[in-house]
Formats: C-alpha cells, structure tokens, sequence
C-alpha cells in the first residue's frame, strides 16, 4: 500500500493549500463574508486554539478567490498576510514588500515611510493594483500587545493608526482582518477610536458543534481516501465535549493516529486500537514530546531543551508559573548556551509535524526572533515540561526569598541565612547556576544575593570550624582532666595505705599500754601485802621490845629493816601510780590515733569515690570522642568506597589486568568494613557491570507489556503487542525453552496477565477490551475462551489471592469479578464507576480493590460488596494521573506513582487511605508503569517511561537521604517488572520487545566478581585510586571465593 499524505496539521494552523482538508466552518465563513463585505473589517476573536488562523487562511481567503465578495469590481484578490511581532510596522513593511516585489530585499526605505506616515499603505495598494483588492490579514494580533508598549507614539499606536486609517478611506481597496486573543481585548480601549472599529467589525467565533466536529474529523480522512470508524468518531467527539480550546489537541491527536495506522499497512478503518497506541488525547502530546527530547543527538541537547522552555517561564501573579515569548538573543544570555545547540534545539521542536514552538518552521530565525509556545494548554498535557514548570517556578520563589533576605540584612533587619535555608540556597546555587540575565526577571540585584549567600556560607564553616575546636579543646581538657583525676586516685589509695599503716601502729600501742597497766596493778598490789606485813612485824617488835633487852639492838635492826623495806614499798608504789599514768596516756594517745586514721579512711574513701566519679566523665568523654572519631572515619571509609566503585564503573571493560574487577571488589569490602549499606547504588552499579550478570530474552515481536511470575513457583510469563504470551519455566541466568500461547492474531496488544490461583490457566487483557484465557496444559492451541469483557483497554488483570477469583479493571472504568472454570472464566459481577482507571491492586488480604485513576484520585471498593459505591481519595500526592500502585506486604502500606514520576508512601487501614503521605526519594521524570514487591517484601522495584527501572530496600523506602538503585540498561520505555522466587533477581520489560533479568543480590554479585580476579591491587594502584591513607591489604581472599 502506497504512503499517503497525511490530511491532519497537528499543532500547527492550516495554512490556505490545506483548504481542500478544511472541513465544518461553512457556516463560519458564511457570516465572515457577510460581515466583511459590509464593514472592510473583521476583528476574529476567541481563546486561544480555538482555530481563529486556520479559519482565515484555509477558510476566508480560498473562499474569497474561488467566489466574488459582494461589493467588490473583481473576483482577483491580492492577499498580504503577516505576524506583527515585535516590531509590527517592520513586519507590516517586509510583508509588503514581498508582495509588491517578491522579496523582503529593500524593505527599509518602505519602512522608513511607514513610520512617518509619508505612504499610506491604501495608496501604495491602489498605485500597485488598481484593479485588485487587498486583503491584509494580521494573524495573531495580541502580539502587539504582548510586545509592545501603549505609548502613543510607539510602533503599536502607529500600526492601529494605519490600520483605522485604510479602513476609513472610502475609496480604500484594503480590507483588513485581524485574529487576535479574547485575553487581550481589552488593551484596545488604550486607543481613540480603535475600540468602535473592534465593535463594528467584531466577530466572536463560535464553538463548533458536534456536526461540525464530525465533519472536521470524517471528512479529511475520506478525501485521502481512507476511513474511520463510527465509534472512535463519537469518542473523539465526547472526548472534546465542551472544551472551547482543544481543537489543535484533536488535530495534532488525529495526526499521530493517521501516521501510526498508515504505518501498519493495513486495510481496515483507522479505530480505537491505532488511536489508543498513541495515548489518545490525554497524552499523545506528551508521548510525542518525550520522543523527540529523546531523540536529540545527546544529553547536551536534552539540557539545552530544559532550560530553553525554562527560560521562557515566568512568576505570574500568585506565583504561577506562566510561559511568555522571549527573544532568541535574551534566551542565549539567560541559559549561557550557543546560537548554535539553541537553533537546532528550536528547530527540532518546531520541525514540520511537531510545531512545539513558534515561529513556524516556514521562518528563517535570528537573534531578534521571539520564540514562544505555539500552544498554552502543551504546559498541561506534557508530563516533563509541566515538571520543569515546577522545577523553575520553585527556584524563582526560592531566589525572590533569598532576595528578600539579602535586602533586608543589607538594611540591618535580619542576620545571615542558617540552617536548613543556607543549605537550600546553596544546593540551588551550585544546582541551578543562574545566569545574570535570568536572575533579572525576578531580583535585578543578583550579585547582593550571591554575596550574602557566601558571607553567609563563611560565617556558617566559620562556626563549625570554632564548634570543632572547642570539641578538640574539650577533649584535650577531658584527657588532662582524666589525668589528673588518675593521679588523685593514686595518692588517694597512698593515703589509705598510710592510714591503715597508722592505726595498726596505734592498735599494737594500745595493746603495749594495757600490758604496763596490768603489771602496775600487780606490782602495786604486792606492794600493799609487803606494807601490811612489815606492820604486822612492827607490832610483835614492839610487844617483844618489853620482852628481852637483848634482843632490842636485833629489833632495832629488824625495824632499821622494815623502814628500808616499807620505803622500797612506797617506791614500787609511786612506780606503779607512774606506770598506770602513763599506761592512761598511752590509751588517750592510741584513742586519738584510731579517730585520726578512722578519719583519714573516710577521707580516703570520699576521695576514691570523686576520682571514680570524674574517671566514668572522662571515660565517657573519650569514648564519646572516639564515636565521633570512629563515625567520621566511617564516613569517610564509605566516602572512599563510593568512589572507589565509581572509578571501577567508569574503566571500560578491557581495562588493564582485571583493575575494574579488582577496584569493585574493593570498595564492596570497604563499604561494609565501614558500616555502609550492601545495596549501596554506587557499588552495585560497579558489582553489577563487572559481573555482567543480565540476560536478555528476545522473544516477542513487539512492545513487551507486561512480565509477571506465578506466585509460590519459579514459572514466569510475558505479553504484549505481537498477540502473544510467552510462559517458561528455567534458570533465569540462561536462556530457558519458552511456551507460547497466541491470540491467532498478531495485532492484537495484550496489555496486562495473570495465572489462575492453581496455575491452571493464564488470563490476559488486551488493548482492544477482549479478555483471553488459556489452559497452561495445552499451549499449542488456541484461547479456550475469548470474552469482549470491556469497551477499552483492560490495564489490569488481576487473582485474589485467598478466594482465587478474578479482578478485571479497564480504561472505560468497569470493574468485574469473575469466576475461574475449567472452561474458562465467567462472568460475576459488573461495575461501571465513570472513571478512567489506569492501574489496579487487591490488598493482601484479599479484601478490597484499589484503582489508580484521572484527575488524581483512588477508588477504593470493597470486593465483599463491589455494587457499593467506592471510597475516592484524592490528594496531593496523586497528581494528575495516578499511573501505579501497590500494597506493602503486610497490607498498612500504599504505594502510588503518578504521571509525574513522583512517589508516595501513605498509611492503609480497612478501606481508608491516610490523607498525608511520604515522597520517596529517586523519582522518575516520566509517568511510572509499574510498582513490584519482592516476595521476601524486602525490596520494591519500579519503572518507567523515562527508560529507568528503580529498585528500593523497602526499610529504609521512607529514608530520603537513601537513593534507590538505577537500573539504565533499557533505551526506550519500561513497562512492567517481576522478582524471582528468591528475590534475588528482577526482571523488566519494555518497547524494546525484550525482557531483560538481572542478578540483584549484592552477595551474589561479589562472589562472581571475585571469581573474575586472580590478582591483588599493587601498592601503586592502591595509593592511585583508593588513597594512600588508608592502609595497604590484599582485595582478595580465598576464603572470601565460595
């Protein structure tokens, strides 16, 4: 079948050769003729995309020369048609003078007229063709507003004057008509006179009815000799509904779904099918932007592209973020970028059958061109640039705030930025690197704001640096302090030592004391008995002295005696008193000795306890400091690490001897050494590519869809736009025989899979809404049932895990239950929500049902009562489009994504959904297709269109200092993703019609690197990439090879 041209324009406006393709205005073009032939003016006005130039070029002027305009000498029209610009009487010169000469060459004499009013254009058109009439259309005549001034002299004020001025003739051969914007109406008002000429010639265009919608799609498709069917022209015409300003939407939709059906070559009517492949109104905008911005040439272009639109962003009033028209020559100075790499960005996205930006493709651009969005409502359909939207209005807040702060702390009314804003303002410093022409359009004292930003970084180092050394001086404190207090113990322990020495020398004087008083008293005692004898002798001396003279000289020596003796006893006597004295004074000296060492003991344990007391401070102060050392260190050793791995991923394979394998192997070791994470992503990345583990199963004939894996067995399957599914059932890591079960027809896409609870049988949706089931028993035959089971696209098939039944959930926004036979399934029960569902999940428990929908919402149904109205929740965190959710394991968990590549963490209990949730870290920058948990619920793994699979440890999901790992390895779109049985391994999908499987397991990973290495890193190679401080070891190990 030969190529044929497509009848559709896109975004762009139909031009007067498409006229043969310009269908439903006939009633328009009517009362324009009427309207225009009564007054020589016409002001067309409407919103924007409601089709004003395509109504004028491919409807007014065709119209104009195939039939005479009542009031007119001839049916010859010369048509001058013209943007305004920025400098509209140059455009009007330039536009005349092409059409008197040919060429725009030697404009600037007739411009020079022009603005001093030397040459009305009237008579210079009756001097030229005098038996012509002019037409002079000015399309998109906002633009004088938009940029120009209300000055009455400027080159606006000029160009409303010529224009009054030739309308006011009556000899005049001009007719003049003008489309302009309902928003800018009323800048009219600013010029006398102008406002009642808009009043007579005004011309409010219509919105066109369903007919006439009808018409506009049907009628190009049947000139071009092909058709339509009746049911996607009634849902293009429902989907349009009442919007005024879709018409570019529609036809840039039909554009799309022509080209993609004339590349099926296929002889049936364009249908749903070929309007569905290109994501239908609601994103074939979006999907046909993200094509081009991946098909620039590099990633340099892809920047240039995120701040070319950026660049065009402004603050509108309460802070929205709007886009306006900028000149080439100023978005060159706000981005930093080239002509060169601008022009081509430009030049791509406005490339015939694209028409992104203005002007058009047909218009050479210089620096002096404005370059603008040809339509407003593509910052709403495309996901990306609504995301740089976003992006650019944050960062504009952020510099208006700092801004502020910078002025005032200039005036002495606030202090410098401190954490977390000086943080923020940094990031975004280092992050964004304005230009001085961008920091213009919001703060003209960008060089205050970069200053206060660095004084206020200075005084913050300044601060941690004085924090650090009085750490270090408190530490150095707390040693002297431990030393000393380490002495103090010692003489402590010295002091009792003496103390103990004294009271055993006091104990033995007391015991030496009581022995002299005992021998006292003895003493004394027998003192007494000798005193009391030598009376007793005294007085037989005395009775005998009477007795015997001669015996008085023996008596008087006898009593001679006595008094010696009794002398002798006063003396023993005296003796003992002494003894006994000194005896006491030896009790009160040993008494007093054991109150002094008593004392000293106190004293001593007192003195031991404030020495234990300030030891456990500095023990506690040093072991607090070696934390800090030994956390630093840590850090650093995971700094190293990380770098390490990175190095090792940047070698190219063929590196020399092995180094990468070596440097990976490292860096794994040291990062756990150094309590790092083990699925850090830096390292498994630099494991994963040394392994090189992946597998790629090349199977399909199409775009690859979906992948999922029979819960409780190790048998995977795949489907997708070839009509197939692929089943197999073997080691991932090898290429293991397949099973295919077949539609019977290769263009039906399958969308979405699932095995029966007892693997049976395997179900699959399709784009189309039919439903196929096949016994897994028997794969060489047909579908042993096919049920058209929905109107559109089925997104999810679904098993309830405890009662086995099947969930369906189509874009048409049905829900049905069915029951599982041995025949195939049967219908249960039927449930219309006049939604449109884009993804579903069952809860674990396999009691409700959650479905991902439009317009940022989640229906939630109870499958106990499924006719029961759902619970919808919309939030914040939704977005746009909910595009795909999931359970945690343990059912308290939901995890959705959205449009914009963002995910959230919110808490589920029965059917109701937290209202604040969690963003996760590592989001996508296009809408996510899938969201997997691992069966161990270890891991959760996403994808994306933005050709990224991202894989989490589920327990640290709600840290966002933790990044995912990224799996990059897909150069085109992802669309499902599945874990093996173990958890050990992902496999992904994608439109690259592979299915790809990857070892995920870091353990696993090293051990196989290990294998690959048969040397150590040399004492070179170890100072060069990981760093002569840290110590030199081998980075194997043959204990480390299992």
């Amino acid at each position: 079948m030969s190529t044929r041209i497509n009848p559709f324009p896109g975004l762009r406006s139909f031009e007067s050769q498409d006229s043969d393709l310009f269908f439903g205005r006939e009633n328009h073009i009517r009362e324009l003729r009427n309207k225009l032939s009564a007054t020589r003016f016409l002001a067309i006005v409407a919103s924007s995309g409601s089709g004003k130039s395509s109504l004028i070029k491919a409807g007014l002027v065709p119209s104009l020369k195939r039939e005479k305009l009542s009031g007119t000498a001839s049916e010859d029209w010369n048509i001058i048609l013209f943007k305004p610009g920025a400098a509209p009487i140059r455009s009007l010169a330039q536009a005349l003078r092409k059409n008197v000469s040919g060429s725009e060459s030697g404009f600037e004499g007739l411009e020079a007229e022009l603005r001093a009013g030397a040459s009305p254009v009237h008579e210079l058109m009756l001097r030229t063709f005098p038996d012509r009439s002019t037409l002079l259309v000015i399309d998109q005549f906002e633009e004088v507003f938009r940029y120009g001034s209300t000055d009455e002299n400027s080159e606006t004020a000029q160009l409303i004057g010529a224009i009054m001025e030739m309308v006011r003739q009556p000899d005049s051969p001009v007719y003049v008509v003008l489309t302009m914007r309902s928003d800018y109406l009323d800048n009219c008002t600013n010029y006398e006179g102008f406002t009642e000429m808009i009043n007579r010639g005004y011309y409010l265009l219509p919105k066109m009815n369903p007919g006439e919608i009808r018409q506009a799609i049907v009628l190009p498709i049947e000139a071009r000799g092909a058709t339509i069917t009746s049911e996607l022209t009634n849902r293009l015409i429902g989907e349009i509904g009442s919007s005024y300003d879709s018409l570019p939407i529609l036809q840039h939709a039909l554009m799309r779904t022509w080209d993609y059906w004339e590349n099926q070559h296929t002889p049936q009517p364009i249908d749903k099918t070929h309007y569905e492949a290109i994501g239908t109104m609601q994103e074939a905008i979006s999907r046909h932007a993200e094509e081009i911005y991946h098909a620039l040439p590099d990633a340099k272009s892809q920047l240039a592209t995120e701040k070319l639109f950026k660049s065009l962003i402004e603050l509108a009033p309460g802070d929205i973020g709007v886009m306006r028209p900028m000149r080439l020559r100023k978005i060159m100075r706000v981005t930093g970028l080239s002509e060169e790499l601008l022009t081509d960005v430009i030049n791509r996205l406005r490339q015939q059958g694209v028409s992104f930006l203005t002007p058009s493709y047909t218009q050479k651009i210089d620096q002096e061109s404005f370059i603008d969005i040809s339509l407003e409502k593509i910052m709403i359909l495309w996901d990306r640039l609504r995301g740089w939207i976003s992006e650019e209005t944050e960062s504009a807040k952020l510099y208006r705030k700092i801004g502020l702060a910078a002025q005032l702390n200039q005036a002495g009314k606030t202090g410098l930025l401190v954490n977390p804003e000086l943080q923020l303002g940094i990031k975004w410093l280092r992050d964004e690197q304005p230009t001085l022409e961008w920091a213009e359009k919001y703060d003209p004292y960008f060089e205050r704001v970069v200053n206060y930003l660095d004084n206020s970084l200075i005084q913050y180092e300044n601060t941690i640096k004085d924090s650090e050394d009085k750490q270090k001086r408190e530490l150095k404190r707390a040693r002297y302090f431990a030393i000393v207090m380490g002495v103090g113990s010692l003489m402590s322990l010295l002091f009792l030592v003496i103390s103990l020495v004294l009271r055993y020398d006091a104990e033995q004087s007391r015991k030496q004391s009581v022995e002299k008083e005992k021998l006292a008293l003895a003493e004394r005692k027998r003192a007494e008995e000798q005193t009391r004898e030598s009376i007793s002798q005294k007085r037989i001396a005395e009775q005998q002295e009477t007795i015997a003279e001669e015996q008085r000289l023996l008596t008087e020596e006898q009593r001679a005696i006595a008094v010696r003796e009794q002398r002798t006893a006063e003396v023993k006597r005296l003796e003992a008193e002494i003894a006994r004295g000194i005896a006491i004074v030896e009790k009160t000296k040993a008494d007093s000795a054991q109150k002094r060492a008593e004392m000293q003991k106190d004293l001593a344990v007192k003195s031991r306890a404030l020495a234990d007391l300030l030891r456990i401070q500095a023990d506690s102060s040093r072991r607090e400091a070696q934390t800090s050392q030994k956390d630093a260190e840590a850090q650093r050793g995971r700094a190293v690490a990380r770098s390490v791995a990175i190095q090792s991923y940047q070698m190219s394979d063929n590196s020399q001897e092995g180094l990468p394998a070596l440097l990976a192997a490292q860096s794994f070791r040291l990062n756990l050494r150094t309590g790092g994470r083990k699925d850090n992503p830096d390292i498994f990345k630099a494991l994963a590519k040394v392994a090189d583990t992946q597998t790629i199963l090349r199977w399909h004939n199409g775009e690859v869809r979906t992948v999922i894996r029979q819960p409780g067995s190790d048998t995977y399957a795949s489907a997708g736009d070839d009509g197939t599914v692929k089943v197999w059932n073997a080691d991932l890591g090898r290429h293991p025989g397949v099973q295919t079960f077949s539609t019977g027809d290769k263009k039906v896409p399958l969308r979405s899979l699932a095995f029966s609870k007892d693997g049976s049988q395997l179900v699959a949706g399709s784009a189309t809404g039919a439903l196929y089931a096949w016994a897994t028993a028997q794969p060489a035959g047909g579908p042993s049932k096919v049920i058209q089971a929905h109107s559109g696209v089925i997104n999810s098939v679904l098993v309830n895990p405890v009662s086995g039944q099947l969930v369906t959930v189509g874009g048409d926004g049905a829900v049905r239950t069915w029951k599982i036979t041995s025949a195939g399934p049967d219908s249960v029960q039927n449930v219309k929500s006049g939604m449109e569902f884009f993804c579903a999940r069952l809860t674990p428990d396999g009691k409700y049902l959650a479905c991902g929908a439009s317009q940022g919402r989640v229906a939630v149904f109870d499958l106990a009562d499924l006719g029961k109205a759902p619970d919808i929740h919309s939030y914040f965190g939704f977005g746009n489009r909910v595009t795909a959710l999931a359970f945690s394991p343990d059912g308290t968990s939901l995890i959705t994504a959205n449009s914009a590549g963002m995910l959230y963490q919110l808490g589920f209990s029965g059917k109701t959904i937290d209202r604040i949730g969690s963003p996760l870290s590592g989001r996508h920058t296009s809408p996510v297709n899938d969201i997997v948990f691992s069966p161990d619920g270890t891991l959760m793994a996403t994808c994306s269109y933005d050709w990224t699979v991202h894989l989490w440890n589920y327990e640290n999901i709600a840290n966002r200092q933790v990044q995912p790992i990224l799996l990059d390895d897909f150069d085109t779109w992802v669309f499902g993703v599945a874990f093996s049985k173990d958890s050990k391994q992902l496999l992904a999908c994608g439109a690259d019609r592979t299915v790809r499987v990857w070892d995920i397991d870091p353990d696993s990973l090293y051990q196989q690197v290990l294998r690959k290495v048969d040397r150590d890193l040399t004492q070179d190679e170890w100072n060069r990439y990981i760093g002569r401080d840290v110590p030199y070891e081998k980075s194997v190990k043959k204990s480390d090879v299992q």
